[in-house]
């Protein structure tokens, strides 16, 4: 269920519930400062905030610790979604109906996140559920994006 408010003479639509993933498949380019910004953010505008991070490699999310980011490992050890670690966190988006998610997912997950996501229709099933799903990525370049 969504909530309108007035400010500044326009209605905005607040989610109860939203999920925020930030997902990228290379590593090192500010996928946790984007999260932690985003979830600090949130918090300010009064926002009930759940931070998780699945980076099963560079923990940064869940360093910041005025956030209280959960780690979640999401993989096995042939780096494949450990169907037991998706389904509890499934379940807190779904149980956990007041709260606003933050997801930090790691570069070495992020295919298999992905694949996972989409393969069960988890994004359908959450937003059937009343769960609004927002990705966030960080767009990056370099030498082989350079024009001569």
């Amino acid at each position: 269920m969504a909530k309108a408010t007035i400010a500044n003479g326009t209605i905005e639509t607040e989610p109860v519930g939203a999920i925020h993933l930030t997902l990228q498949g290379k590593g090192g380019v500010g996928k946790s400062l984007v999260a932690s910004i985003l979830a600090q953010y949130l918090r300010d505008k009064g926002r009930e905030v759940r931070c998780i991070d699945t980076d099963p490699v560079n923990r940064t999310f869940a360093q910041y610790g005025a956030l209280g980011a959960d780690r979640l490992n999401l993989r096995d050890e042939h780096n494949r979604i450990e169907q037991r670690a998706f389904d509890s966190l499934m379940e807190r988006f779904l149980t956990e109906e007041n709260a606003t998610f933050v997801v930090d997912n790691g570069a070495s997950t992020f295919l298999p996140l992905w694949h996972y996501l989409l393969e069960n229709s988890a994004l359908d099933y959450l937003r059937r559920n009343g769960r609004r799903v927002y990705v966030h990525t960080v767009i990056t370049g370099g030498q082989h994006c350079s024009t001569p």
